[in-house]
């Protein structure tokens, strides 16, 4: 009678970034979704920070024609798998569950088992609308990752990104706000967290030992009616029924603390200060800086495209 094989989960020291000589090995990081608004703004991070500026970074993204349902081991190991690439749009959710489930879960499926065979860390986008998953088809999709992820794995749920200077996606609230093309507000109270802020947390979990589900947001949340507000666009009429979407969210920043990682911006700070919004007393045009929007110390989520 021969034994049952028994799996091994490895300790938590074997799942963090390998120790080696980085000058003749150096670490090798792959990012889907490079091309989406998270993506995009990481993989400029990372290639520009201290830590990382000397890892090899690599790209998968849809726009680039690479699908990442037809991922297949490559010949190269990877140190660490960052996965951005998702459908990210409650409404269309509502509409199309099937086409979600696709694309968030099936298509996944083979980074996922090949982080796991390999013992590969992975970071992967998950939402701050798992908390409620049964709400929408796209929290839902984002709860199965969660179920489904690695041992060596932290699932992301990310709250509310935003972007000055128009930067944002087109479809998300703030910057329909900033384009004065938002037609209502609603009394959902948000957790709004900078892409810079995203980028730093991405960065410190990286080679952490966390694991499991960590929140990325600023632990305070804002009313959309208080955002629309500082933009001077509070007259927009309520929207009083928004089915699928919660009514307030806010993140437990907890788990990041011991990284060392605080948020460095306030969302109506970063509104009511920049020079770039006409109505603000220290406007200047053409002047997009962004010097005095940080800290001395999407439900309205985006359409069908990679985070």
């Amino acid at each position: 009678m021969t034994e049952e094989k028994v799996e091994r989960v490895p300790p938590i020291e074997e799942r963090t970034l390998p120790k080696r000589d980085l000058r003749k090995n150096p670490y090798r990081i792959l990012v889907t979704g490079s091309e989406g608004f998270i993506g995009s703004y990481l993989v400029n991070y990372l290639l520009n920070d201290m830590v990382y500026k000397d890892f090899i970074i690599d790209t998968l993204d849809i726009k680039n024609g690479q699908d990442i349902g037809d991922f297949t081991r490559p010949d190269i190991r990877h140190d660490c798998v960052i996965h951005l690439a998702a459908f990210a749009d409650i409404r269309n959710s509502l509409d199309d569950p099937e086409r979600f489930w696709e694309n968030n879960v099936e298509k996944a499926r083979g980074l996922f088992k090949y982080c796991e065979v390999n013992n590969i860390r992975l970071l992967y986008a998950s939402s701050a609308g798992a908390k409620e998953w049964w709400l929408n088809p796209y929290a839902t999709t984002k709860k199965v990752n969660e179920i489904m992820a690695p041992h060596n794995s932290v699932g992301m749920r990310f709250f509310n990104v935003y972007q000055e200077e128009f930067k944002s996606r087109h479809d998300m609230l703030f910057k329909m706000l900033e384009e004065k093309t938002a037609t209502y507000l609603t009394r959902h109270k948000r957790d709004w967290i900078h892409i810079d802020d995203v980028c730093r947390a991405i960065a410190r979990l990286i080679p952490s030992t966390i694991t499991g589900i960590v929140d990325i947001g600023t632990g305070q949340s804002t009313s959309v009616i208080e955002l629309a507000e500082a933009f001077h666009q509070g007259d927009l009429p309520i929207k009083e029924d928004t089915p699928g979407e919660p009514d307030e969210l806010c993140a437990d920043i907890s788990k990041l603390n011991p990284t060392g990682w605080y948020p460095t911006y306030d969302v109506l700070s970063s509104v009511r200060m920049h020079p770039g919004y006409e109505f603000n007393p220290n406007y200047a045009k053409g002047n997009k800086s962004n010097e005095s929007t940080e800290l001395e110390t999407p439900q309205q989520e985006g359409k069908e495209e990679e985070t």
